[in-house]
């Protein structure tokens, strides 16, 4: 069920013009990522009505909020600053979002500490939010962002303030938070990473469109152009005509899907495998689990991941022809 649609939705900035198109299932959790400038936070402040759309619409539970004020759409924000009322202690905060006129005080009290469990936080109610970590700050924003119980929850660049062994943890907890509650979430990050390790569904934007959209599994496995292979992670981008016969554009495999062999290899002997003879390695990176090889092939350059390190400076590779993408 489509429960987010965005059709069609125009913004333009001076020589910047944002033009989208897409939907999110209810339930889903959607990352959008890109380069700076692409357009990502342009895309959640239209959602959220801090700016008004040129042209377009967007519909949330087949309701069209495209006018409607910030207020009235029902849409949770958090934000990479936390924005937390510092008069207030933590429980106060997480409860400022609530709609107390239809809760007792037991009801509120309940739910506040629901949301603190969500969020890590059980015993932290009587805080003052000063006293908190940057991780810890973060976690009240989003418990009082889910307070408000609303039909989505962006969440704008909301780790990238935080140290990367912190990140980590808290996305952990984000989507945590996503699979207990079944809310809709859509993540605008700069972390690819951070991306695939948390989402259903990614969307990839350039310049002010949408450049992929897919499983994070698909656009890393199967990039539908080379910005995309690029963007997604560390890969190698070859002329295919180099390799077959009568074919233009480019191959794309990753590091991983790259067999490396000291000695030469008769292709005839792997026929399901491009076969690459006479490599030479221009240098090695040791990453801790193995080594990033890089090497040169008549000019072209090629990366690929060993266990080992090598003990030639020429060497074969294999790459099974099903890891291959052609662009």
């Amino acid at each position: 069920m489509e429960y987010l649609e965005i059709n069609n939705l125009k913004k333009k900035y001076g020589d910047f013009e944002l033009n989208v198109d897409f939907s999110v299932r209810e339930g889903e959790f959607l990352s959008i990522i890109g380069p700076s400038g692409s357009g990502k936070s342009t895309v959640l402040s239209l959602l959220t009505g801090l700016e008004e759309a040129d042209e377009g619409m967007i519909v949330l539970d087949g309701e069209d909020i495209t006018r409607k004020s910030t207020q009235e759409r029902n849409i949770g924000l958090v934000f990479q600053d936390y924005a937390l009322f510092s008069n207030m202690n933590v429980e106060k905060n997480i409860q400022y979002g609530m709609d107390k006129k239809h809760k007792s005080s037991k009801e509120i009290r309940e739910q506040t500490d629901l949301l603190l469990e969500y969020v890590d936080l059980v015993g932290y109610g009587k805080r003052s939010v000063t006293s908190l970590s940057g991780g810890e700050a973060q976690r009240v924003a989003l418990a009082r962002s889910l307070a408000s119980e609303p039909k989505v929850l962006l969440l704008d660049e909301p780790l990238s303030a935080l140290d990367a062994p912190l990140r980590k943890r808290l996305r952990t907890v984000i989507r945590d938070i996503h699979n207990r509650t079944g809310i809709t979430m859509v993540y605008v990050t700069h972390d690819r990473e951070e991306a695939f390790a948390i989402s259903d569904r990614i969307i990839i934007m350039k310049d002010g469109m949408i450049a992929a959209d897919g499983t994070p599994e698909s656009l890393y496995n199967r990039p539908n152009s080379a910005f995309t292979a690029s963007f997604t992670g560390d890969g190698t981008l070859l002329d295919a005509s180099m390799f077959f016969q009568n074919q233009s554009g480019s191959i794309f495999f990753r590091p991983e899907s790259v067999i490396i062999s000291d000695e030469a290899v008769n292709p005839q002997m792997y026929p399901s495998y491009l076969v690459i003879n006479n490599v030479r390695i221009t240098g090695v990176e040791y990453t801790g689990s193995h080594y990033l090889l890089c090497a040169d092939y008549n000019g072209s350059y090629i990366l690929a991941l060993s266990l080992v390190k090598p003990s030639k400076s020429y060497v074969s590779l294999l790459i099974n022809e099903e890891s291959i993408t052609r662009i």
